[in-house]
């Protein structure tokens, strides 16, 4: 039997209406039912699952993710090869979260929670690591680089876990840069140092499907600055 997902709210609730509770149905081992009279899929009337964890489509993080099943029969929309929809599904058991990330997701949630307590001075640091490799030089090797790993999660259906660990890296680092200060100097490196963070994270969800040179030059901001994001990586910080 196919195994089919769903990432929710840390509270255990839908990402689309915080009203569906698949913590609950685990604990009850109730199965959930959506009556409706919604014909077309994808929409509203439906329960929306993955086929695999890294296409729950709508997640943020901090999440939950959940092993799931359809109860009776379910539909695949057009242009949706990773998404099915149902009437009633019944929750199997609860995932490590970090799952929802792919085979790197410990790492990338450990990058989450590290960019959350940048401080100032790291801060300024990856300002300035950031706009370094801005160069010309550099700047066209990160925008082929980029484009690969781009390419390559959407190859592999990573698409939302992509998305969701861009999002949680860059605003994590922009909260630490608010918390630091808050001025035109400090809003620049705020977004710098979620840029940086940003492609961290995106580099560690495709770390399996780009070249080391990509990942490499993807990371390097964050390297120069913070150190190794993977325990494969090399450290990058200058003396080590």
């Amino acid at each position: 039997m196919s195994s089919y997902y769903k990432a929710t709210r840390p509270d255990g609730t839908d990402f689309y209406t915080g009203t569906v509770d698949y913590g609950a149905a685990l604990a009850s081992g109730d199965t959930i039912r959506l009556d409706s009279d919604e014909t077309e899929f994808p929409g509203p009337g439906w329960l929306h699952l993955a086929t695999v964890p890294t296409e729950c489509d709508g997640m943020t993080w901090p999440c939950r993710l959940f092993e799931v099943e359809p109860v009776g029969e379910f539909h695949r929309g057009e242009g949706h090869p990773h998404k099915i929809g149902c009437r009633e599904v019944r929750v199997l058991r609860e995932l490590p979260a970090h799952e929802a990330f792919g085979p790197q997701g410990e790492q990338v949630a450990a990058l989450i929670e590290r960019a959350r307590c940048l401080t100032a001075a790291e801060i300024k640091r990856l300002h300035a690591a950031w706009y370094a490799a801005r160069a010309a030089a550099r700047a066209a090797a990160r925008y082929a680089a980029w484009d690969a790993a781009r390419a390559a999660a959407r190859y592999t259906a990573w698409d939302a876990a992509w998305d969701a660990a861009w999002d949680a890296a860059w605003y994590a680092a922009r909260a630490a840069a608010r918390y630091t200060a808050w001025d035109a100097a400090w809003d620049a490196a705020g977004y710098a140092a979620g840029d940086a963070a940003g492609y961290a994270a995106w580099s560690l969800v495709a770390r399996d499907l780009i070249s080391t040179d990509a990942y490499d030059t993807l990371t390097r901001p964050w390297g120069e600055v913070i150190g190794p994001i993977h325990p494969d990586d090399p450290d990058m910080r200058r003396g080590a």
